[in-house]
Formats: structure tokens, sequence, C-alpha cells
């Protein structure tokens, strides 16, 4: 068994992978139906060109041949449907479709009837058995090329006329998928000819298998991956490095013509190899690379360190106009775009409106309000993530979700759709255009766009209160309230450098811009965590001080107390790690209808859970609730230290720490209790604890039906 003969195998293999793949990711998508058609073609293909190479004789060979050909003869009626369906265009094109599917049924009756004039047999060759054609033979290679080629040109007429930079890559794909099909065909077809006049034509290898199997790959990737990596790029450096192997082999070959290789001590050629390899893997040869990269990919490098520069810039402003016109100018003019608009809320229309907007070419978003109970909206809202409008088309998932709002979406001319969240609110919506250059923007660009959203809606907050605060500070008379906003005011200061010190962290943590070692990890993990906590410190210093300067909102909902609870036990394991603890619930399968802050009812959940963690080394924690007449209790019970009976009178106060050695190791503001029970209270609510010292604790708070 040979390398040759195994191909068809693997080829198989990766026929049926894929086919199992694009079925199983969207198989409500006619795309991927006709791509699963299309390798199941393949794979017809791959099965009898596997037998035919262990075929013992003629007859079996010929039979063989048969099977290829019921296979290859479906390629480009399959293949052709797929191009059109991925430009949208089979109405179009609906006559010249009908016309490739005919001519393939025409080709598989006379292929499957054994006619001679499809093939009148096999003939061995070096890399063993090949057709015999007939007069026919020669109209169907004319078919099988023609709708390669006719395809390729309504890839070709279309590539400039679409407007997503992510659409033109997977359009890039597949051409590129195509070409290489192509060139195997050729090379295979030119054998075949040439072999007549030259027999050492015979020699070179038949490239149809290996090049259809990338044609596959390729057309499978352009509708599986979601977020493909940039095919422009990809192609630029694999330029690059066929041209330095190029460079090196014809220096190796013109050595050879002049040096007597037999008489030469190998070390001479050893060595200075040897040495290149150790200087290309060196920081020298990295910095080399890196060279490289600026010379030939500014433009990419160029929107990366954009993002980062507007990223440290916006902890700086705190004035909101200014804040606004250097983010949408400095992403319009730095990466550079076609069109940039941020969009803030605005409570008094429930919209979200767009306050500044620059175009460099185009006529921009094109809408001016964005309904706050629009899915786009609640989207943004719940996951928190970059919307690639593209991948709506793409991701089964969200094109479900999209469904009912599929005009609404595309009335947004934008490639991106970036949500500005703050405290689980999402306060701001970020529309990015295309890239000028018509490059797409990769995985890595995405994430530091992630980083810098998150950055613009802290500093676009802190902008809003200091704009709060000078316009209210002249009436601020009690001390209390003063208190208040300056606590607001420096939370806000201090959250801003430390989210870049987050956000930067985990950039590096992530690798974004190379390796760390294992210290360096370390240290920065260190930084990132420390960060983390202190800024959970700093927030509920803030919650605080809002909730004491009265502008803390309330946002009613249908809550499902089973899942909110479940979500609140799931997020507090880790702190139970590596005690004897266990985490229990006992919450009753039917309970009355609740209306709450699902966000303020989950902070009230996990503060009395990290603290009944907390101060709890082995036993159990658990989370009951109960109905009583207009209201839902909800308790968090423990086993551990307990609280003496003169501390649980100033227990919700703010600010206050109970006085033992547990309690004083545990760090934080004291502030957590007090944010509770003004929560609760918020509510319509009251909180309570019951508890005995060593014997546990209980918490007790309640939310009215209505």
């Amino acid at each position: 068994m040979t390398l040759h003969s195994l191909l068809p195998l693997i080829a198989l293999l990766l026929n049926v992978l894929l086919a199992v793949i694009t079925l199983v990711r969207n198989p409500g998508s006619r795309l991927n139906r006709v791509f699963t058609y299309f390798v199941t073609g393949m794979a017809v293909w791959n099965v009898g060109t596997f037998m035919l190479r262990r075929a013992p004789d003629q007859a079996v060979a010929t039979f063989w041949e048969v099977v290829i050909h019921a296979g290859v003869v479906l390629l480009p009626a399959f293949y052709y449907h797929f191009v059109l369906i991925f430009l949208e265009s089979t109405t179009q094109h609906r006559s010249s479709l009908v016309v490739v599917y005919l001519l393939a049924a025409f080709f598989s009756v006379v292929n499957l009837s054994g006619s001679p004039l499809f093939m009148r047999g096999v003939t061995q060759t070096y890399w063993g058995w090949a057709p015999v054609t007939g007069l026919l033979y020669p109209l169907f290679v004319v078919y099988l090329n023609f709708f390669l080629i006719y395809g390729v040109s309504h890839l070709v007429k279309a590539y400039k006329g679409v407007d997503s930079s992510f659409r033109r890559n997977r359009g890039t794909l597949i051409l590129l998928g195509t070409l290489v099909s192509l060139a195997g065909g050729v090379i295979d077809f030119a054998r075949f000819i040439l072999v007549r006049f030259v027999p050492a034509a015979d020699l070179v290898y038949p490239m149809g298998i290996p090049a259809n199997m990338v044609f596959a790959l390729m057309l499978g990737t352009s509708i599986v991956r979601y977020r493909l990596f940039d095919v422009n790029v990809a192609v630029k450096k694999g330029a690059i490095y066929l041209l330095l192997w190029g460079v090196l082999t014809s220096v190796l070959v013109m050595a050879e013509q002049y040096a007597d290789w037999e008489q030469l001590n190998p070390l001479w050629v050893i060595l200075p190899l040897g040495f290149l390899m150790t200087l290309l893997v060196s920081p020298l040869g990295q910095r080399l690379e890196g060279a490289i990269e600026r010379l030939m990919f500014s433009r990419r490098r160029g929107c990366y360190e954009t993002l980062l520069d507007l990223s440290k810039r916006m902890s700086t402003i705190l004035d909101f106009g200014r804040l606004m016109e250097t983010l949408v100018h400095g992403l319009v003019r730095g990466v550079p775009l076609t069109h940039c608009a941020l969009m803030i809320y605005d409570a008094t229309r429930s919209a979200f409106v767009v306050y500044r907007e620059e175009t460099n070419l185009g006529e921009g978003v094109s809408v001016s309000v964005v309904p706050v109970d629009s899915p786009i909206v609640q989207w943004l809202n719940q996951t928190g993530r970059v919307l690639v409008k593209e991948e709506v088309k793409l991701n089964p998932q969200i094109a479900e979700y999209f469904e009912t709002a599929e005009g609404e979406l595309e009335e947004i001319h934008a490639a991106l759709i970036v949500p500005l969240k703050i405290e689980n609110k999402l306060t701001g919506i970020l529309l990015v255009g295309e890239k000028l250059s018509g490059e797409i923007f990769d995985e890595q660009e995405l994430e530091v766009l992630a980083v810098l959203a998150n950055q613009v809606a802290i500093s676009l907050e802190n902008a809003r209160l200091y704009e709060e605060l000078s316009a209210s500070n002249a009436q601020l008379m009690q001390a209390s309230r003063l208190k208040s906003q300056f606590l607001a005011s420096m939370s806000h200061e201090l959250r801003t450098p430390l989210n870049s010190i987050i956000g930067f962290s985990k950039v590096m943590l992530n690798r974004l811009d190379g390796d760390l070692t294992e210290r360096q990890e370390t240290y920065i993990r260190s930084v990132h965590n420390s960060g983390t906590h202190l800024l959970q410190l700093i927030n509920g210093i803030l919650d605080f001080s809002r909730i004491e300067a009265g502008k803390l909102e309330m946002m009613s909902e249908e809550l499902d107390i089973h899942e909110l609870i479940d979500e609140c036990i799931e997020s507090s394991m880790p702190l139970a790690r590596g005690k004897q603890l266990k985490l229990e619930k006992n919450v009753p399968l039917e309970l009355p209808r609740l209306v709450a802050d699902r966000t303020k009812v989950k902070q009230i959940l996990l503060n009395l859970l990290s603290n009944a963690i907390k101060f709890t080394a082995q036993g159990r924690v658990a989370v009951s609730v109960q109905a009583e007449p207009g209201a839902v209790r909800v308790k968090v019970s423990d086993t551990g230290i307990g609280i003496r009976a003169e501390d649980l009178a100033r227990l919700f106060e703010p600010f206050q720490q109970l006085d033992n050695p547990v309690t004083r190791g545990a760090g934080g503001t004291g502030l957590g209790l007090a944010i509770s029970k003004k929560f609760v209270e918020l509510h319509g609510g009251r909180i309570w604890a019951e508890s005995r010292e060593s014997q546990g604790s209980t918490f007790h708070f309640t939310l009215p039906l209505n």
C-alpha cells in the first residue's frame, strides 16, 4: 500500500467530514445542502479512484472508471449551483442552471450506459489505469471546465460590486479553490495530450485528487467558518515565502553547476544551512519577519495600532462632546473607514440616537434611531458581543434570532455593530463601516475593538457623570450628598485606568502581541486578577453612592427565579474550591409570577452567597425559596462561624465589618449587605438575618409580587 493508492481514501474521509460538518452546522441552508451534494459527488469519485488503483484487470478497471465518472459528471452542476446561491442570483441565471443540470443528466446516462461513444475502455499507464476516450469525451471535458470557468466569471463580476468585505473575502476563497481545481485539471489534461508525443509526460503525477481536496476544503471553509481569516493576507504571505523559497532553490541549483559536490565536505553545506535556520528562529529572525509584516501589511498594522491608541486616549477625556468626536473621527481617519457613527441611549425617546457620525465615502449608516425594544438592541444587551453583519446570514443561531428583524438589520449600513456596555447595561452602540482598503476585520482586531468598546462605555459614563456633577454641584448643600457624589466621581476616575490595566493585561494573556514566558504570564495574570478585584470593590462604592444620590434606575421584567439561582450558584462555585463545602438549593417548581429588576436581584443573591461561602469552612450553603401571601421569600443559609447577637443590629449599615479575625482577613469595603438592603427596599421588600455564633446564619429577603 503506497501513499499514491491511499490518497483517494484520505480525500474520501475529508469529503465525508466536510459533508457532516456543513449539515450539522446549518441543515436548513440551501448553500450547505448543495455543497453536501457537491462533496458527495467528490466522494464517489474518490471511492472509484481508490478501487481503480487496486483493480486487477481491465474489466474491473472499466467498471470503476464508470463509477468515477458518475461522480465527476455531476460536479460542474453542483458547483455552478453553489456559486449562484452564494451570489444570491439563482433567479437571474435560472436558464443556465437548467442547461447545466440537463447536460449533467445527459452525460450521466451516456456514462452509465457504457456507450463506447463516451469511453471505450481503459489502458495501463505509469500511475495506473486511465480511460480510453470516445467521441463524446472531449465534449464532456469542455462541459466540465466551461461551467467551472463560467462560475468563476460570475464571482469575478460580482466581486467589485459586493459592499461587504467579509463576503468578498469568502468569494476570494471560493475563487482560489476553483483556480486550484482548474490548475489540477489543466495539468492532467496536458499530461493526457502530451504523452502521445512525449512519453516522459506519463511520469507527471496526476493532480486531480490533490487539487480537488484543496478545492473542497476551500469551499467548505467559506461556508462553515463564520469569522474567516483574511484570504488576501494569506495569499500575500504565501507569495512572499514562495519567492524566498525560489531564491534559495535558485542559489542551490547555481551552486551545484559550479561546485563538485562529490568532493565537497558536507560540513560546508550543513553549517551554513544550520546557521541560517538558527538565525530565522532567533530574535533577529523575528525582527526580520516583523519588518516584512510592516512593509507588506502596513494598512492592517495601522488599524490595530489605531484601535490601541484610541483605547489609551479615551481614558484621559472627560468632555462628552470631545469624547465622541475623538472616537468617531479617530476610527474613520485612522483605520480608515468608509463611515462610522456613535449612537447614545436617549431616555426621553426610549431609543438609541445617532449623536456623532462621520463619513469618508458613501451615505453613512442610513439610520438615525434604533428603538430600545429592537431585536438588535436586545441581542447586543444579552450577549455583549460585536455583531458582524455578514455572520447573521451564516450562523444559524444568530440567523434564527434576527429572522423577524432581517429588514431592520439590512437598513443599517455597517460592517460591525459594537455594543457599549457598562454594569450589564447597554449605554451606546458603535456602527463601524467597511475598511477603505477592502480588507476584513480579523479576529485579533475584533478582540481589540471589544476592549476599546469597553473603554469607551466607561469613558462616556465618566463624561456623563462629570457633566452632571458640574451642573448639580452648586445645588448640593448637604454633606452626605456631597460625599456620595464625590465617591461616585472618584470611583469612575479610578475605574478608567483600571479598565485599561484589565483590558490590556487580558490582551497580553491572550498573546495577541506575542508569546510570554511562564514568569511573565504569572506576573500579568496577578495584575489582571488584582485589577479585577479592585474594580469589584470600586463598583460597590459606586453602586452605594448612586443609591444615596437617588440616581439608580430600576429595570423591571418577568423573572425566572430558578434560572437566576442556578446562575448565581454556578458563578459562586469557584469561591468554594478547596473547601469541604456543598452548595444546595431548594426551590419549588411552581412559584407565582414575579416581576423585578433581574440584575439587582442577582447582585443581592451573589452578595449573600459569597458571604456565606467566605465565612463557612466546611458544611453546606443552601438557597431556598418559598411563596408567601403577596410576596416571594428567598433564604440563604450556611453552617459557618455565625454572627454575635450584638452585631446583628449593625449588619446592614454601610462600611461596617464585624470585629473577628475571619472577617478582618476577608477584605472588602463593608458595602455588600448595605447595597443588598437598598436593592431589596427599592423593590418594596425587606431583608433580615438570623444567626447564632458558631452555628451558622440565615439571611432572608422578600420580593413583593406587585
